[in-house]
């Protein structure tokens, strides 16, 4: 089982969405902050990259940490119906 999540094809490499030495607002919240640009792609770090590509959840039987994690997210979604249904 896998989280849905905006993915790249394998094949294609991330890019980013804006060109070098572009002033990245709202990232510096620091009164007199000098303005944060942005940088070629290769200077980023190799983990940025895939934070894109989907999580894969391994299926490793009953008891396993894939059943775990499929359980706490079963128990999360029906803690909210629960809470959305006490509002109405």
């Amino acid at each position: 089982m896998t989280i849905a999540r905006p993915c790249l094809p394998k094949d294609v490499k991330a890019v980013s969405s804006c060109p070098e030495n572009t002033v990245l607002t709202g990232i510096n919240y620091l009164k007199g902050q000098a303005p944060v640009l942005a940088m070629k792609d290769e200077d980023y770090p190799p983990w940025l990259w895939n934070l894109l590509k989907p999580k894969v959840i391994p299926d490793d039987g009953p008891g396993g940490v894939g059943e775990k994690i499929r359980m706490r997210k079963e128990n999360r979604a029906r803690i909210r119906e629960q809470n959305f249904m006490k509002t109405q």
